[in-house]
């Protein structure tokens, strides 16, 4: 009893972690210097497994069991406190026998290296590696495997606020924000049981944190390096403050845009709506006096009433597709898609528009490999794509054949379109072809041609609606053809319809 109370005595004010385990291997004795290195109560640690309680690795400590003069022994490991954190350590056993209840056991004795390794192995990855680190562009962090920083380049210096010297030794977590320091450590240990190289921009949310308290967003790339001295990971650290601040105010714009874009859409509507009610009357009060109903006309009277009454109909088409168009842009337009007989509805569009291509003396035709062929579409939708491609093609072709057209297409489909004798289009304004307001052609001929632009770029949006797109086939000089391609409909449905 005496000699447990002298060993205690000693043990316990002595600058190394003491402890003493009985032949079972569990714990009797725990110094004050084992509660502060690693972070475990006196209480909690009696009748404990050293091994179990901070030992990591695969080297146990020595067993218990046989000749006294064989259970000695030193070795290195790595402990785990109470916190999570690695150390490394220097153990070294030895048999003790003392008068006491506890009998035969050992006693350890725990240095912390943990500060004194990650130095010495800091001063030979200097040594090996810094010229090449401190000529890469972006701050490089090495960390060993117990999460120690043991290299920092100068870019790492500047980024962080610190000194070199002030990181070697301390933990990598000394570099992270509060919230994210309890997590990391597992995270670590995890990338240093299996690592492996992990590029930058990777979708991750991560961010560094300076000498001072100052937060702010970084990338970082990982890879594994290994050495004689071990296994180090190698963070190459990138701030990219300046960029997050970019895209916040590209995200600001955007916003910005998106809402005077609607504002735009909520105003075309509305004025659109304000101005067709008295452009319907001044249109309808110019026929009512071109049939002479209030009473006779002259010719030069009739002239103007017919340029009147022209212009408000142009006027009038041209505020249809700003309405059309503002309402597809703010998602108004609601298609419904029903079985159509597309041979009837080509029918209608060409008896529509024959009077004016009779008018300039060309001929409007229809084509139809069957009598009967059934789309599936949005009548009105479909209706006004093949009349702002007929009313196109009349406009462009001086003389010769418009064609409306239905045709099969591949895969269950049914190709309906327009096609000219007419200019054609070059290969230099194709691709502005289906752009709102845009005009194509030479100066001389667009100013000969009545549009606004907006036909196409109608016909594109109502396509897109039907999950489909407008295809065009067209050389300067020799003509052009329009079409888009539907989905058929099924016999059963047709005889629904």
């Amino acid at each position: 009893m005496k000699d447990a109370a002298l060993f205690e005595s000693i043990a316990e004010d002595s600058p190394d972690a003491i402890v003493l385990v009985d032949e079972k291997g569990l714990i009797r004795f725990w110094n004050r210097t084992a509660e502060s290195m690693f972070g475990h109560p006196r209480e909690q640690a009696m009748g404990l497994r050293l091994a179990e309680l901070i030992l990591q690795g695969d080297e146990p400590p020595p067993s218990s069991h046989g000749p006294p003069e064989k259970r000695s022994a030193s070795f290195d490991a790595v402990a785990r406190s109470a916190t999570g954190a690695l150390l490394y350590v220097n153990v070294a056993s030895r048999p003790i026998g003392m008068a006491s209840e506890i009998g035969a056991c050992e006693v350890y004795n725990l240095a912390d290296v943990s500060q004194l390794r990650t130095r010495r192995d800091a001063q030979l990855l200097e040594a090996r590696y810094s010229q090449l680190l401190d000529s890469m562009p972006d701050a490089v962090v090495v960390v060993n495997e117990i999460g120690r920083i043991a290299l920092v380049n100068p870019q790492a210096e500047e980024m962080f606020g610190y000194r070199a010297s002030e990181l070697v030794g301390t933990p990598l977590e000394t570099l992270l924000p509060e919230r994210y320091r309890a997590t990391h450590g597992r995270h670590r240990e995890r990338y240093m049981g299996h690592p492996h190289a992990r590029p930058m921009g990777q979708g991750l949310e991560l961010h560094g944190q300076r000498n001072g308290g100052e937060e702010f967003p970084v990338e970082i790339s990982l890879s594994p390096l290994r050495t004689d001295l071990g296994m180090f990971a190698l963070s190459a650290i990138r701030d990219i403050s300046e960029r997050r601040r970019v895209e916040r105010v590209l995200e600001e714009k955007n916003l910005e845009l998106q809402r005077a874009n609607q504002a735009k859409d909520r105003f075309l509507a509305t004025m659109s709506h304000e101005l067709r009610t008295p452009l319907n009357a001044i249109i309808g009060f110019t026929g009512i006096l071109l049939m002479r109903l209030p009473g006779p006309l002259t010719a030069e009277q009739e002239k103007q009433l017919s340029t009147v009454q022209q212009s408000g109909k142009h006027l009038l088409s041209l505020i249809n597709d700003l309405l059309d168009v503002a309402k597809i842009d703010a998602g108004g337009m609601q298609m419904h898609r029903v079985p159509i007989e597309a041979r009837a509805l080509v029918d209608e569009v060409a008896s529509t528009l024959r009077p004016i291509a009779h008018a300039k003396g060309l001929e409007l035709a229809v084509r139809a490999s069957q009598p009967a062929a059934w789309v599936h579409a949005d009548r009105r939708a479909l209706q006004q794509i093949l009349i702002n491609l007929a009313n196109n093609a009349i406009k462009f072709t001086e003389r010769g054949v418009v064609e409306l057209f239905v045709e099969p297409a591949s895969d269950g489909l049914w190709a309906m379109g327009v096609c000219d004798t007419g200019s054609g289009i070059s290969q230099a304004d194709m691709a502005r072809l289906f752009e709102a307001f845009s005009q194509v052609g030479s100066r001389q001929h667009r100013s000969s041609i009545e549009g606004t632009g907006l036909g196409l770029y109608l016909c594109r949006k109502l396509a897109e609606l039907h999950d489909t797109a407008i295809q065009v086939d067209s050389q300067l000089g020799q003509g052009s053809r329009f079409w888009l391609s539907l989905p058929a409909v099924p016999a059963q449905d047709e005889a629904a319809a």
